[in-house]
């Protein structure tokens, strides 16, 4: 058979109904690609001569999918050349339209390949020609093309932004072509996003702003609104990448989205994505949408009137179940929720809180003779607490007695809004709200539990509980567990199934918070749970409910501590190992419950436990190494459809050496790896040496874990669990279990991964963990875990590179500081950040003082190396930083000791410098280096001795030196000055004596 006719058959049968058939298809077609020069003329024909439109357009897309600058550079000149033209005159000649848009998204990605590395002026010429054509499927093409070539090669853009913007300027206002006009839209944006950081460009491109909404008004007065949205989601994608694109033009966009919102005419989705256009917006640029005095008096308004369009529904059906029917489908109510919620975080409490307690708001709504009204003002209150938490505490009386108030109302969907923003308050308002409105609260939630007719109501209530004990002190609650504890004990006897499964976990929840108090009421509920426990689940409803008492008795077990609960404990664990043991159908939930409740039991049990292990850790392990089904694709700027997140999928994007991808992963896989992995950490936490015949298999699993980079969670636990399996094998060795020999090779296998992931984990938080882990496993395991210099210098590189990304994050915020929009809560928000990056860097001193003091040879001959990072925090116009640099030369120079002298020279004159700064913080960093100067230095420190004493005095001597702020930096001084003293005997006599006289006048008589 002719090749090009067996090419065509192989495309044909890419398209097959059987995935064998597929599969074998798949696997030819990637055999010919091992041989580009082979393959490119089959292509090419079989794209633009063959008459099967299926064969056309799968040549164009498999085309697409193969491109790669490793492919191209395998072909020759003349091929190259040969493609070049091939896809311009295909796209010309092809008279079918989805196939002709398959050949010029091939074309642009192919030209994004090619322009990457080198030119291709034609394409160029083509697609300036092309767009402005007699033709509509040639301008069409043409804004395809463009689409493809925007984020790869914008800088090969950049000189033609004038010729662009003509064009752009002509193509969205197309007068015969609604594809071109989308096409147009699609292009400009994704032009308008590659160039988000480049200020003169975008504003050349704003010339295009009305030109971009005109695409969306005209398609809605065509009632065309499928094409509207495709429209917005363009628009949507401009304000998440360069937001202030739009600040010269917000009236006219903000007037339009609020005009789509409320047309009640159009459909939902249409209406949705209006009310997404205004959220991002919020989110990406809060301090210029504060600034937008429509949008903030009518976004809120906007909110609750989608909350107030609530479907009704039969009560017996509601109050059947805790969630509403078909709850993937977004409704009015939950675009609304969503949106108070989203704007309180990004607008800030101070806006929203304002707003949404408008007399004609909130207070309104509270007192309408609709429940839908009231409903939507509870959700509402429920909704921005996060956001407006200042706000919320300073009338949290008045907040709290509003909503227990709606416990009485006379429909129970309101009383059951009113639980639940009760709930949410307690969360996002504790413990706050614990601590002042308990009286209010608990006694509220007691009495709305007699609610018999309403299930749903009930097991709302038993759930506040639960939210209320998670921030609160066991004092607090202790005046009400009579009441509470019979309460809730008699929705477990006698309540429905979804009232059973929230008062069992209230009980859990409450002898959580009260600890040895659960004590008193253990005979009274233990014989319940354990009869809930022993009986055969027949229903996945049922196991669920015993999954819950197996949670229950494991919290409990830990509360009233292993004396209390021995006596039960061999029933108890019988019944876990008989249910791990059976065939459990997949989604059990008894498997996720019985997971979590071994860990429960173990801190309850202590050594008692050591047992069990042998039976509960193959399949804990099991679950940690649990390998997570991924589906992998680029995650292409190209404004396509993409489909919704499906339920039950997580998606993360992951940088690779091919770009970006997309990751979809099954949810609950990671979840039980997460939870897995947190139960490892527990059992080495609570069981030490007993765990030490594991300490292999664990590393096996969880030491790769350390990088796995679809789950924060499972990362965290993993660099958590490094220290404690350091403290067993210790624990271990001097038990003699182990020799050092063990002990090292262990060390060398942790801190081999952990170092380089501190580096590289994206995430501040995990980082902060991981050097957590270095600090604790330097300190378990003692002088000179880390083994060679390479490593120690490997660990000072680490700790430093994080260091250098707080710096560049600190430039960063200084920069958004200069904003125009800046506003007092973009302050708020960059101090959040500012804290959170001190905190890093706190754990960074520490791990550093960790490192020096088990390695002090080896950190003297490679600090040298990372010195001017900790220069540059020391020099910082940022106090916490000055101070946090001045720290980590302290714990240095303290813990190298003599060794360290030569390092003298270089610090001193800093710390003598900020021995006097204006922050006491500083201040007591800087005179306590000073201190460890004189006591290591040596010779070194005598040049400085003169100037170091007279700062010491005058800090010492200082007018306000002993007030609260400052007395701490004063000890420091007094105790630096004593160092000079007593160990620089080389100080001249005069420095000797005015130090000598200082000190002694600072003494107490």
């Amino acid at each position: 058979m002719d090749a090009n006719l067996q090419f065509a058959e192989l495309m044909r049968s890419l398209t097959s109904p059987s995935n064998e058939t597929r599969k074998a298809a798949e696997a030819s077609f990637e055999q010919l690609c091992t041989n580009p020069e082979a393959i490119l003329p089959l292509i090419c024909v079989s794209m633009t001569q063959c008459e099967d439109d299926t064969v056309r357009a799968m040549s164009a897309v498999m085309f697409r999918k193969r491109v790669s600058k490793n492919f191209l550079e395998q072909l020759s000149p003349a091929s190259q050349a040969a493609v070049k033209s091939t896809l311009i005159s295909a796209i010309q000649q092809e008279k079918t339209q989805n196939i002709r848009r398959k050949i010029a998204d091939t074309t642009g990605e192919v030209g994004a390949t090619i322009m990457g590395q080198g030119e291709w002026p034609e394409l160029l010429a083509f697609v300036f020609g092309a767009g402005k054509s007699e033709s509509a499927e040639m301008r069409e093409s043409a804004m395809l093309v463009l689409s493809r070539l925007t984020f790869s090669v914008s800088d090969k853009l950049i000189p033609h932004i004038a010729t662009l913007c003509s064009l752009f300027q002509a193509t969205l206002q197309d007068p015969q072509s609604k594809e071109v006009r989308l096409a147009a839209l699609n292009a400009s944006s994704c032009l308008i996003q590659a160039l988000s950081n480049l200020d003169d460009q975008l504003q050349a491109l704003q010339v295009l702003i009305p030109a971009l909404f005109g695409v969306v008004s005209g398609a809605l007065n065509e009632q065309d609104e499928e094409s509207a949205r495709s429209a917005m989601e363009d628009l949507i994608s401009v304000a998440e990448e360069a937001p202030k694109f739009f600040r010269r033009s917000m009236d006219p966009l903000v007037h339009m989205c609020f005009t789509v919102s409320s047309a009640e005419q159009l459909d939902k989705e249409t209406r949705f994505l209006a009310v997404e256009m205004l959220l991002t917006l919020s989110e990406q640029a809060p301090a210029m949408m504060r600034k937008q005095q429509a949008f903030v008096a009518n976004i809120v308004p906007l909110a609750l009137k989608l909350m107030v369009d609530v479907d009704e529904m039969d009560l017996a059906q509601w109050n059947s179940t805790t969630e509403d029917e078909d709850d993937s489908e977004m409704t009015s109510l939950d675009v609304g929720k969503d949106c108070l919620d989203r704007l309180a975080l990004s607008l800030g409490g101070k806006t929203i809180f304002a707003q949404a307690l408008r007399p004609d708001l909130v207070p309104s709504f509270l007192a309408h003779p609709d429940w839908k009204y009231r409903h939507a003002a509870l959700c509402c209150l429920s909704q921005i607490a996060e956001g407006c938490k200042r706000q919320m505490l300073d009338h949290l009386g008045d907040v709290v007695r509003q909503i227990t108030a709606c416990f009485a109302d006379q429909h129970p969907r309101v009383r059951w809004a009113a639980i639940n923003a009760v709930g949410q308050l307690e969360t996002d308002l504790g413990p706050d709200l614990q601590n002042t409105q308990h009286d209010v609260v608990l006694p509220a939630l007691v009495q709305v539990m007699d609610d018999v007719g309403n299930p749903r109501v009930q097991s709302h209530a038993a759930a506040a509980v639960i939210n209320f004990t998670e921030n609160c002190d066991k004092l607090v609650l202790g005046p009400y567990l009579d009441g509470l504890l019979s309460k809730l004990v008699s929705l477990l006897v006698a309540g429905t199934r979804i009232v059973q499964e929230q008062a069992i976990t209230a009980i859990a929840s409450v002898a959580d918070c009260v600890e040895s108090g659960f004590a008193a009421y253990y005979p009274r509920i233990m014989p319940t749970l354990k009869q809930l426990l022993f009986a055969q689940p027949t229903s996945k409803e049922l196991r669920l409910l015993r999954g819950k008492a197996m949670e229950c008795i494991s919290l409990i077990g830990i509360a009233v501590g292993r004396e209390v609960f021995l006596p039960d404990a061999k029933e108890v664990m019988d019944q876990f190992m008989a249910t791990q043991t059976s065939a459990l159908d997949p989604d059990d939930p008894q498997a996720s419950y019985l997971l979590q409740a071994w860990g429960r039991l173990a801190k309850a049990l202590k050594s008692d436990f050591i047992p069990y292990l042998n039976f509960v850790m193959p399949p804990l392990l099991k679950a940690a190494d649990i390998k997570v089904d991924t589906q992998v694709e680029d995650a292409e700027h190209d404004g396509g459809d993409e489909e919704d997140e499906e339920e039950g999928i997580s998606t993360v994007l992951v940088e690779t050496d091919n770009g970006t991808k997309k990751v979809a992963l099954k949810t609950s896989a990671l979840e039980e790896k997460a939870t897995a992995c947190n139960m490892l950490v527990c059992y080495f936490a609570e069981l030490r040496e007993g765990m030490f015949p594991w300490i292999e298999s664990v590393v096996k699993v969880m030491v790769p874990l350390i990088s796995f980079i679809y789950h924060d969670e499972v990362r965290t636990a993993a660099a958590a669990l490094m220290p404690e399996i350091v403290r067993s094998a210790v624990a271990a060795m001097r038990g003699g279990m182990c020799d050092a020999a063990y002990l090292g090779n262990l060390c060398s296998h942790i801190f081999a991964k952990v170092l380089p992931a501190i580096i590289e984990d994206p995430e501040p938080s995990v980082q902060l963990t991981l050097i957590e882990a270095l600090q604790e496993s330097c300190d378990v395991a003692g002088a000179g875990c880390l083994q060679s210099p390479e490593r120690v210098a490997e660990a000072l590189k680490a700790l430093a590179t994080v260091a250098e990304e707080v710096l560049q994050r600190t430039e960063e915020r200084a920069g958004a500081a200069k904003d125009e929009d800046f506003d007092e809560d973009e302050a708020e928000a960059l101090d959040e950040a500012a804290e959170n990056d001190a905190e890093l860097l706190d754990g960074m001193c520490t791990a550093l003082a960790s490192v020096t003091r088990s390695h002090p040879e080896l950190v003297v001959a490679h600090f040298k190396d990372t010195l001017a990072v900790y220069s540059r925090l020391v020099s910082s116009s940022v106090t916490s930083l000055r101070r946090i640099g001045i720290c980590a030369l302290d714990e240095v120079l303290e813990h190298m000791g003599p060794a360290g002298a030569g390092y003298i020279s270089e610090t001193l004159p800093a710390l003598v410098q900020y021995a006097v700064d204006p922050a006491p913080e500083v201040r007591q960093a800087a005179v306590f280096g000073l201190g460890v100067c004189a006591q290591h230095g040596g010779p070194a420190f005598a040049p400085f001795a003169g100037e170091v004493v007279a700062r010491l005095v005058a800090v010492m001597q200082h007018p306000q030196a002993r007030s609260e702020e400052n007395v701490h930096a004063t000890d420091n001084a007094a105790s630096a000055l004593g160092k000079v003293i007593e160990f620089q005997d080389g100080v001249a006599g005069g420095d000797a004596a005015a130090g000598a006289a200082g000190l002694a006048g600072y003494l107490p008589p």
